[in-house]
């Protein structure tokens, strides 16, 4: 997409000259000047590029462009560079601020980060120097919550306090530290939401209402990237452009220290390190000491102003995918600032008092300005905890690596490359090997064997703790931890689960993988290079083009032919041919029944989508059904409509667009509730209606949207519900689904006998599946791991048909893999669907008690919701 619009320069020049008539304006320091009047006269201030103190208002993405270009060609302390570009196409910035002799030396600064990032090939005197010469360096970012816009504005502001002030501490400190600036981790969002303002705000001052439209904003709201992602998980997954140029950059520069600047409720003060638990185990031993020092540090810059704050509650450090969580396990002391939200730039709190943007802004600048200045003052024994660190990141206790087997529709390849883009080494075994340890979904150590070509990991390397914390099968929680949460809930009091309490990739990736303590010695690094698909385009064809389902590749090819109206077959046996096997599922692209440029155009799409297609030369097999049978399905052409706008969950449509935009490539038209309703419905044979209440959708349809809907379905449409979307299709008025939410009428011992809570944090569980369904094309196993993050449980019905309850959640004493479950959870989902299907006179309906696409991390479920969605039309 295209860098959004910047303002001309007769513009700008109309701008200049009104400043120059308003000569207090212009000449004025930034609102919350720390260096008295000691500033270069020839860095302009915020205000004489803006128009307006920082503060005021808030600030659009190009104006801080402008800013900072003004700010770097007028100051020899700063450095600017663009990292890449968001999904709507404006640029990421990295500003690096620090004193003229450093911004003059910056390459060898990086190569000193980089040495003592990986200091295995440092001879010791080399180390010791780079220790002792090398500046903190400062990693600042800012607003990846676009509507948490106050860290956007304090940008601009400790920009021009590090660039213009003179005074000794500051030069000094400058000498001490390297000060990189991320003004606007999430500019799409971030415009969302100044538009959102501007439009609703009028000549007067801001309305102070708390319920008035300006502190509202229109759907998806604006912490959202452009897809509907909160990026502030997304660190290790690296999803999205903006995640993989963050972490890319802060691999060049390997930052000491790394602050993350939020908004939280405007009736709260304001968070700052240390954090409550729970801990992740694998996070650096020095945190704790500096996390208190920090924070005796951040105390008395706001106790000099008389302001409130808080620390160790609220926020956790658990989850590695967190601004300041992903640092941390890198060995940087990663931090978390929240300051209230000012909302639409001022609103009154439940005090009574009036909170401002420029209040919010002056917080958040102060808490950083204490964070350069006590970086800088520490800065010899900040660089040394972390060089030591990288030295010998390695725990003692447990497995020193793992291994996980390569598969044959590329998903280990795509975990390689992923931890490869995390900074994490990765080995391939140059032979079969055997491998003691642990495999995941077991309970006890064996000896397993795994073949040459798959993936050994090392937790002994620089990036060994981040490796563990996203690799290993279970992230620990503490047993303290967990006996205070469930004393907690007996008494009614909410829980501490801050956000997932399972991730980890192999699981998520549905991959076999052992934990170990001594890893195979014959491997072979791999790199990025060795990981690109072979994109070998087939020979002609006699009778038809086969490729298999399952992997992403197959996928993307088979979304580009329909969407192309190549003509697709679906074998639902497995056959051999020519010494090729085929398993159940196999996609036909048959020569006669297309036009002559079938060839081409299944050539073209096999190249870009790296996947491998046979050309096959008869349809007389060698065993199996042959290719001519009335058990090959033809593929209709899905026409898919995804619901969005209220009341649908902006994260659930993000998950499924994203899934359909850019893992399969397939075109989607994305619509509201209300037009489901309508008759243009009917230009449609898929509808996806992500996440949303069954009350919030039942009015927003009324009875006549849901009338049509289950006319459109039995006249042959494919409805696809996803989460709570579920709750609705499951229930009776809308007459679609036989299945039924489950009401929970046992009582627990909890205050006042209500029944307890039993939404689980995100946990990973095991499921069976009927494989014989075409929601499982190319899912060769019939159990494997989910994602479960809901308190939603359906009973199937008595009159249960073959091929309905798709997949079920395991037994109860098989169900948890990694994760927690509240005591209670095994039994009461227990052989309960996970995915349910049926048909609706002539058409289906297809519902995911869960997400299948959730953060784009489980990528081995992709298949079945790209099943769903791709062939649900065709059986």
């Amino acid at each position: 997409m295209r860098p959004a619009p910047v303002p001309s320069i007769s513009a700008m020049l109309r701008r200049a000259l009104l400043l120059l008539a308003l000569p207090a304006l212009a000449g004025a320091q930034h609102s919350f000047s720390t260096s008295g009047e000691s500033y270069d006269p020839a860095v302009p201030v915020p205000s004489t590029i803006l128009g307006y103190r920082i503060g005021e208002q808030f600030t659009p993405h190009h104006m801080m462009l402008r800013y900072v270009d003004a700010v770097a060609a007028a100051s020899r302390r700063v450095h600017v560079d663009t990292t890449g570009y968001s999904v709507e196409g404006r640029p990421l910035l990295l500003v690096a601020v620090s004193s003229e002799g450093n911004i003059g030396r910056l390459a060898e600064i990086r190569a000193d980060a980089q040495r003592l990032a990986d200091p295995r090939n440092v001879a010791a005197t080399e180390w010791e120097s780079a220790v002792g010469r090398l500046p903190a360096i400062v990693w600042l970012e800012h607003s990846v919550h676009g509507g948490e816009a106050s860290g956007f504005e304090s940008a601009m502001a400790l920009l021009y306090e590090l660039a213009a002030a003179n005074d000794a501490a500051t030069r000094g400190a400058l000498e001490n530290v390297v000060v990189l600036i991320d003004p606007s981790e999430n500019p799409d969002g971030h415009e969302r939401h100044v538009h959102d303002v501007q439009r609703a705000r009028g000549l007067g001052p801001i309305p102070v209402t708390p319920g008035a439209i300006i502190h509202r904003g229109s759907w998806p709201g604006p912490r959202f990237s452009h897809y509907g992602f909160d990026l502030n998980r997304d660190w290790f997954i690296l999803s999205h452009p903006e995640s993989r140029a963050r972490t890319a950059a802060f691999m060049q520069w390997w930052p000491h220290v790394a602050v993350d600047l939020h908004e939280m409720g405007t009736n709260s003060t304001f968070y700052f390190a240390p954090p409550m638990e729970p801990n992740n185990h694998n996070n650096p031993e020095h945190l704790a000491e500096w996390f208190e020092r920090f924070g005796r540090a951040h105390a008395a810059a706001f106790d000099a102003h008389g302001w409130s704050y808080f620390r160790r509650e609220g926020y956790d450090s658990f989850y590695p995918g967190y601004g300041e969580a992903w640092p941390m396990l890198t060995g940087a002391i990663g931090m978390l600032f929240e300051a209230a939200a000012s909302s639409g730039g001022a609103i009154r709190r439940e005090d009574g008092t009036i909170r401002t943007l420029h209040d919010a802004v002056w917080q958040h600048y102060t808490a950083e300005h204490a964070t350069v200045m006590y970086s800088a003052a520490n800065a010899r024994e900040l660089v040394r905890d972390y060089a030591e660190f990288r030295r010998a990141p390695a725990r003692d206790d447990g497995p020193r690596g793992m291994v996980f087997a390569r598969d044959l529709d590329g998903r280990a390849d795509s975990l390689a490359a992923l931890l490869l883009d995390n900074g994490i080494e990765v080995s391939r075994l140059t032979g079969d090997a055997s491998v003691s340890g642990t495999a995941y979904g077991a309970t006890s150590a064996a000896t397993a064997r795994a073949n040459a070509g798959s993936y050994a990991v090392s937790y002994d390397q620089p990036q060994g703790r981040l490796a563990r914390a996203i690799l290993e099968p279970d992230a620990r929680l503490d047993t303290v931890f967990i006996r205070t949460e469930l004393e907690s809930r007996r008494t009614g009091m909410p829980d501490r689960f801050y956000d997932v309490t399972a991730w980890s990739l192999p699981y998520a990736f549905r991959l076999a993988a052992w934990e170990t303590r001594t890893l195979p010695a014959a491997t072979e690094p791999v790199t990025r290079e060795s990981l690109r698909p072979d994109a070998t385009a087939p020979s002609r064809a006699r009778y038809a083009y086969a490729f298999e389902p399952g992997s992403e590749a197959s996928l993307r090819l088979l979304g580009a032919l329909l969407a192309d109206s190549v003509r697709v077959w679906y074998a639902q046996r497995a056959f051999t041919l020519g010494g090729v096997s085929f398993p159940r599922g196999a996609f036909l692209v048959r020569v006669a029944s297309n036009d002559s440029s079938v060839h081409a155009r299944v050539r073209a799409g096999a190249v870009a989508a790296g996947a491998h297609v046979t050309p096959l030369m008869s349809a007389a097999v060698d065993s199996g059904i042959d290719l001519g049978s009335n058990s090959v399905m033809f593929v209709r052409q899905p026409r898919v409509a995804l619901v969005g706008g209220s009341p649908v969950g902006a994260s659930s449509f993000g998950f499924a667009w994203y899934a359909l935009d850019q893992r399969l490539r397939y075109p989607v038209t994305t619509v509201d509730i209300g037009f489901a309703s309508g008759s243009g419905l009917d230009e449609f044979n898929v509808l996806i209606v992500p996440s949303a209440s069954a009350g919030a959708l039942d009015r927003e349809l009324g009875e006549g949207g849901r009338a049509n809907i289950a006319r459109w379905v039995r006249n042959g449409g494919v409805l696809i519900t996803l989460e709570n979307a579920t709750t609705w299709l499951a229930t009776e008025r809308l007459g679609l689904a036989r299945v039924r939410v489950k009401r929970d009428s046992s009582r627990a011992d909890s205050a006042g006998g209500a029944p307890l809570p039993a939404r689980v944090p995100g946990a990973i569980v095991r499921v069976t599946a009927d494989t014989l369904s075409p929601l499982m094309a190319g899912i060769r196993d019939t159990a494997f791991p989910v994602f479960l993050n809901s308190d939603r449980v359906l009973t199937v019905p008595e009159d249960l048909e073959a091929g309905e309850a798709v997949i079920r959640f395991a037994a109860a004493d098989r169900l948890r893999l990694s994760g927690y479950l509240w005591p209670e959870a095994p039994e009461q989902r227990a052989l309960s669907p996970w995915v349910w299907t049926e048909r609706a006179g002539g058409g289906r309906v297809i519902g995911f008690v869960e997400d299948p696409n959730f953060r784009d991390l489980f990528r081995g479920l992709l298949p079945i919701f790209a099943n769903a969605v791709l062939l649900g039309p065709s059986w």
